[in-house]
Order: structure tokens, then sequence, then C-alpha cells
């Protein structure tokens, strides 16, 4: 057995794979059940000490007192039809299941459109779950605050909110919108129009940072280049779409979204335009597919399957009955070739 093999630590679901059982037996065995034969719990203890695992306390004490199971919570956009396929709740997703597997817990998920959650409270989003993890906020902050008030402990991924009585996890938005503006305002950009729905906590604060950014360069705001943009493709396509039929002057775009972002650079090479010699893009989030756009795009990295790993952790935390403070993640601006600022490779 090689020295690192006896050092590295496996997960409950790795050692059920090498072992050929499930998790369940795992746990049984593991913790002496005679639900298991000895032949099999021997075989399992040895495999334990082989691959270095050791029972998550933690974990099999709320098992043992609660439900072992979190529920997840997309609050999707009801009004854009968004939808669970957007790439940036996949990620989020995968962060927050990886974490979840690692702490030995179940994941419940919720996706469709809620238009008041506060119908979740008698669902089994609350009653068959020992905590809630809500991915965004939509125009729900007060029901959120409602919630918070319930016996179940929950995290929101989103913004900083007046009055917030839940605990949140987020990104640093204003930074964002910020930090995207003046990359372009710095490449020589002056028409640059905003894409996104500022009536969204999160795309409020991103759109505060774009406007900073342009008094600071002492670019006047244009109100025609606010565009109301939803997070779904085919309706992103429609609003950048009528944005060039309208004749509006511009010559870069701030994306709320890489989803808003790729929408955009198809409908704009598809217009005979350019991008980024006609119109300059940047994105937000970093999604997988950010790489592998053509052009690549220039996007503000949110890190989000690392958003997903502090959304479960803060929620353990309250579940150990620890006082948690809200999280802001920083806000980095990855530059490609979108904006204009790096030139293609040639093939």
């Amino acid at each position: 057995m090689s020295q690192n093999k006896a050092k590295a630590r496996i997960t409950m679901q790795e050692l059920a794979d090498i072992a050929g059982v499930t998790r369940g037996t795992i746990s049984r065995a593991l913790s002496d059940s005679p639900r298991v034969n000895e032949k099999t719990k021997t075989r399992i203890r040895e495999l334990a000490k082989e691959y270095n695992y050791h029972v998550n306390q933690r974990a099999r004490n709320f098992r043992l007192q609660k439900t072992g199971v979190i529920s997840v919570v997309f609050m999707l956009n009801i009004k854009s039809e968004q939808h669970m396929s957007d790439p940036f709740f996949l990620e989020m997703l995968g962060g927050i299941a990886d974490c979840l597997a690692e702490h030995d817990l179940d994941l419940f998920l919720s996706h469709a459109p809620i238009a008041n959650i506060l119908e979740l409270q008698d669902s089994r989003v609350f009653q068959n779950s020992d905590g809630v993890i809500f991915v965004g906020q939509g125009e729900q902050h007060s029901e959120l605050n409602a919630l918070a008030n319930s016996d179940t402990p929950m995290v929101v991924w989103g913004a900083e909110m007046p009055d917030q009585s839940y605990c949140r996890v987020g990104g640093d938005n204003a930074a964002g919108g910020y930090i995207a503006t003046n990359h372009l305002l710095e490449l020589g950009r002056r028409h640059i129009a905003f894409f996104g729905d500022v009536n969204l906590p999160e795309i409020a604060l991103r759109f505060s940072g774009y406007k900073k950014a342009l008094k600071e360069h002492g670019v006047k705001f244009d109100p025609r280049l606010q565009i109301e943009v939803p997070f779904e493709m085919e309706r992103a396509r429609d609003a950048i779409e009528e944005l060039l039929g309208s004749r509006t002057k511009f010559d870069a775009a701030v994306c709320s979204s890489d989803v808003m972002a790729l929408s955009a650079i198809a409908t704009i090479n598809e217009s005979g335009l350019r991008v980024p010699a006609d119109i300059a893009i940047v994105g937000y989030d970093d999604i997988g597919l950010a790489r592998y756009s053509s052009p690549t795009l220039t996007t503000v990295r949110q890190n989000i399957r690392w958003a997903g790993r502090v959304l479960v952790e803060s929620l353990l935390s309250l579940l150990n009955g620890q006082t948690v403070a809200d999280t802001t993640l920083s806000s980095e601006l990855i530059v490609r070739q979108s904006s204009g600022a790096v030139a293609a490779k040639k093939t």
C-alpha cells in the first residue's frame, strides 16, 4: 500500500463503491448493526482502515436525530421562464451536491418556479429536511425573511438586503458590475449597454457598479442602453435583436450572466456585426462554456462551485447551533477575447 493511499481521505460513497455495497450498508457495518453479517462487517472495517475512512460524527448525529436531508430550492425567474438547465444552476448544484456527499447528507431538490415561496413552509422542502438552501432571492426578499423565522435553518445565495433576517452567501455584485464596465471603458468603449433585470437584487447591485464606472470616466448614463434582458437565451435574443433594430448606438455591453452574453454574441454576429470589433461583450459568472465560446468570453468570475460549498458549510454551522455571519465572495475579471483585450489565436 503506497504512502499516498494511506494518507488519502475518502467519502462514504467512495468506500461503498470500493466495497460494492450501498452507503447504508457501510453506515450499519461501521456502527456494528446486527442487520449486517460479521463477515461483511470485518471486510468493510478492513477497507475503512486501508483507505483511511473515518465516520463523520457530525453528519451521523444529524441522521440519528433528524432526517439527514438538506433541501435545495432554485429560485427560478417566473417572468423569464428560466429553467433548471441554466448552466449557472447546474454548476452551483454540483458544488452543493459534492459538499453534501462529503458530509454524508442527502439532497432534496426543488426547482419549479414558485410565485410565493411561503407556500413551501408546509411542504416537504421544510417538513422533511434538516435545513434549506435557497439559490437566488428573486423578488421575494420579504417572504425569505418570513421563512427565516421558522424552526428550519436556512441559507440564501444572493445580494445583501436591508433588514435581512436570513444568513446570506453571495458575490460582490457591485464590484463585479464596476470592474466589467471599467474594463470596457479602459479599452475606449463609450456607448456601453447594460443587459439585465434590475428588479432583481443582485442585478440591481451590478447595475450600480456599472453606473459608478461610467461616472468615474465622465461618461453620461444613457437610459436607452439599460435593457431588461431575462436569464433565458431565447428571451435574451429577442431583447438584443430589439436593441439592434432600434439603431441605438452602442459599442459594448455588460451582461448580467454568461447565458445573456453568449446569446448576445450569437445574435450580434448573425446581424452582420462582429464581436468584439464592432461590439465588445463582458459576461458574468464564468460558467464552463465561457472559455469555449467563439470568441472566448471575457467575464466576471464568481467561483460558482466554491460558492455551493460555502452555502453547505454555512448551513451545517447553523444546524450545529453556531452564529454564522454572511459571506461575500470576491469578484474577479477574467479577460478573454470578447471584450477586445485579447486577440484571437490563429489556427
